[in-house]
């Protein structure tokens, strides 16, 4: 803990602003939108695979933006990127307040999974990983927190204003905040890294390290070559199957919740055990990443998160709800600094903001599926057991793969 209070003190500026940009990104997130998601229903008049279609319609289409949208990190000036974001999502939540119908639904959850969900937290990551070379792993944890945070703090204050307020005011709310809190705050901060080192400088690849540092010394490779590496896809399902399950687990909750007899409230106040372990295996995988590399990490990260949905399947017990989501947290937690050190181990980082816009955007993409076939499912009399029973087959075939993917045999050769 104290390496990473003296590493905190020494990147403030640039630490805080990958935590800032993270932590606004919640907004587009699964976990911050589900809230509205029963409130929405009933206001417009849809079902659950009706609304789950409309989220999966967004979601793909932000998905498909991102990756031209996200590559520009590599060559926009940042502080002119990042004000672009924080506009964006100020004008997804003015359509958010303003939704009557299922078309105006889809663009505001469009705006929304693209500024929030994808862009802001791509580029806070994207930034470490090109600022940092050997505490890589320290800095995308930090980076990452923004998300636990969120969780820990955002349910109860959506829940909170959503009763008080309704669910279109709150999306005021946040239009409102952006541009009075975020916008000044993050351009302080980005004015703060000029002085310590030229911001210019995040879209060329740090110095590498030795060679002999396996991992930190790759040769940059750009999404071609990525795409032609089999290692890629052998790791590609541990990546894609928590924001898959997860993104379908919460926008469909009301179903888990009346299945298994929890009430919303108790579920929110879960969700603070989730992100307190999400921000504990944050900067414990973090710390682990800087010491074994984030290849030899991918294959195990994911098993908390299987064990929770194995407890799911066999416990319908109150106290099931905070141990499954501090389960779950653990491995989302471990997600960010693994993910975001292995493609820099693995293609280098002189195109990171291209691989991780492509990366992403196929995440994203994979996100969009699960509310709309999580929602046929219900909507067809499908049972939350058989539903779990899917999902634990899917996390025990993404961790052999990764096993597999990630072995040193496994690697080929890639040339510039």
């Amino acid at each position: 803990m104290y390496r990473y209070l003296q590493f905190l003190k020494k990147n403030s500026a640039v630490l805080s602003f990958g935590f800032l940009a993270v932590f606004w990104g919640n907004f587009g997130q699964s976990f911050v939108i589900s809230w509205f998601g029963a409130d929405i229903q009933q206001s417009l008049g849809l079902s659950a695979g009706q609304y789950g279609l409309a989220y999966s319609v967004a979601t793909l289409c932000s998905a498909m933006t991102l990756v031209g949208a996200g590559s520009l990190l590599d060559t926009m000036d940042l502080r002119k990127y990042v004000l672009s974001l924080a506009v964006g999502l100020t004008i997804a939540a003015i359509v958010m307040s303003k939704v009557t119908g299922i078309f105006t639904l889809v663009v505001g959850l469009y705006l929304l999974r693209l500024f929030g969900q994808g862009l802001l937290p791509h580029t806070g990551q994207t930034v470490m990983v090109k600022y940092f070379t050997f505490d890589r792993g320290k800095a995308l944890s930090i980076a990452t927190s923004g998300v636990p945070v969120g969780e820990i703090v955002l349910p109860l204050v959506v829940v909170f204003l959503i009763s008080t307020f309704g669910w279109q005011h709150t999306w005021l709310f946040v239009a409102f905040l952006t541009p009075v809190f975020f916008i000044p705050v993050v351009l302080w901060l980005l004015s703060q890294m000029r002085r310590q080192r030229d911001v210019e400088s995040v879209a060329t690849p740090v110095s590498s390290a030795p060679a002999g540092d396996e991992g930190l010394g790759a040769v940059s490779v750009g999404r071609k070559e990525m795409l032609t590496d089999k290692r890629f896809w052998l790791i590609l399902p541990a990546i894609l199957t928590p924001p898959f399950v997860i993104t379908g687990i919460l926008i469909q909750q009301g179903f888990l919740l009346e299945e298994r007899a929890w009430s919303s409230a108790w579920f929110a106040t879960s969700f603070i055990f989730y992100g307190a372990t999400h921000w504990f295996g944050s900067l414990l995988f973090g710390w682990l990443v800087d010491l074994f590399t984030g290849r030899r990490l991918v294959g195990l990260y994911l098993f908390p998160m299987f064990l929770a949905f194995l407890l799911l399947l066999v416990c319908s017990s109150q106290w099931a709800a905070p141990v499954f989501m501090a389960l779950m947290g653990i491995s989302m937690g471990a997600s960010g600094p693994v993910i975001g050190s292995l493609w820099a181990e693995l293609y280098g980082t002189a195109h990171m903001g291209a691989i991780r816009s492509l990366v992403t955007a196929i995440v994203v993409f994979a996100s969009s599926l699960s509310p709309v076939l999580f929602g046929l499912l219900i909507d067809n009399g499908g049972t939350l057991t058989q539903l779990l029973q899917m999902i634990c087959a899917l996390f025990i075939g993404a961790m052999v793969l990764a096993v597999i993917g990630s072995r040193p045999d496994k690697a080929v050769a890639l040339s510039s």
